[in-house]
């Protein structure tokens, strides 16, 4: 058994290791805390990140679920679970660990917006709406509730209600890049194309690596005819996302980038 000023020493050490990307040292060096201390809950926690990030998903969930066996009050390790099997396409059993946290009056607010997520992602959105809506009581100045408030009132067809929940949300954290990608998006849809360039590179200064800005940014120079921009942010999205379910759109825009090599190459020729 070790002490308790060693196991944390280990916890600091791989704290700087997940800062500098090094998942797989991160874990290792957690495992082997874990093999002298196994009562540990924060260590399995630690674990668990560090095995999340490096894409081993259900790894990560044994992990933080030996944690919470240790400690069942461990409220970050409740929404890494919940996050986790959302990830995995394990929506009732997200559903599951996100209702355990709506007893904890600080968590309620983000806890019902994370299971209006999941209702949304299965296009009920009715209900994602009610859950957020619950959530705004518990914490009315959560940008993250008011921005999921504005992806479902678009899905829902309802542009204004959108662009006020936006607006309101970037006023809450104005340095929240996907926050201003969905306000982007919906200025593109409603033709207010100045206003969603701005947005947009705007994200991408406060994250240059957010595929998903520069997958839009692809869509908004292809609208604009600047097709040579539009193949710069599209190769970078093929070199940024990594998502596991993102074979098909990968593929998708791969087609369009090849099509654009093409066709830019016919007019160099001309």
């Amino acid at each position: 058994m070790t002490s308790e000023k060693e196991w944390q020493l280990t916890v600091q050490k791989a704290t700087a290791l997940l800062e500098n990307e090094d998942w797989s040292a991160a874990a290792q060096l957690y495992r082997k805390a874990i093999e002298s201390e196994k009562r540990v809950p924060i260590l399995y926690a630690g674990l668990g990140e560090a095995l999340a990030e490096g894409g081993k998903l259900e790894q990560a969930i044994a992990a933080y679920q030996t944690a919470l066996e240790l400690d069942p009050g461990d409220v970050e390790s409740l929404f890494a679970v919940g996050d986790l099997l959302f990830e995995l396409d394990e929506d009732d059993k997200a559903l599951e660990y996100y209702r355990k946290l709506i007893s904890h009056p600080e968590e309620a607010g983000e806890a019902l917006a994370r299971m209006a997520l999941v209702y949304a992602s299965r296009d009920e959105y009715g209900q994602a709406l009610e859950l957020l809506q619950q959530a705004r009581e518990f914490d009315p100045e959560s940008a993250f509730v008011l921005n999921g408030l504005g992806d479902v009132y678009v899905a829902l067809g309802q542009p204004e209600q959108a662009l006020a929940s936006f607006e309101k949300a970037l006023q809450l954290d104005p340095e929240d890049p996907h926050i201003l990608l969905h306000l982007g998006d919906l200025q593109h849809d409603m033709g207010n194309t100045a206003n969603a360039e701005r947005l947009y590179l705007q994200a991408l200064e406060l994250q240059e690596d957010l595929a998903d800005v520069h997958l839009a940014l692809g869509h908004f120079m292809l609208d604009e005819e600047q097709t040579e921009k539009a193949l710069k942010h599209y190769r970078r999205f093929l070199e940024l996302e990594k998502g596991r379910d993102s074979q098909d759109l990968l593929k998708e825009v791969a087609a369009v980038v090849e099509g654009l090599e093409t066709e830019l190459g016919r007019s160099s020729k001309k």
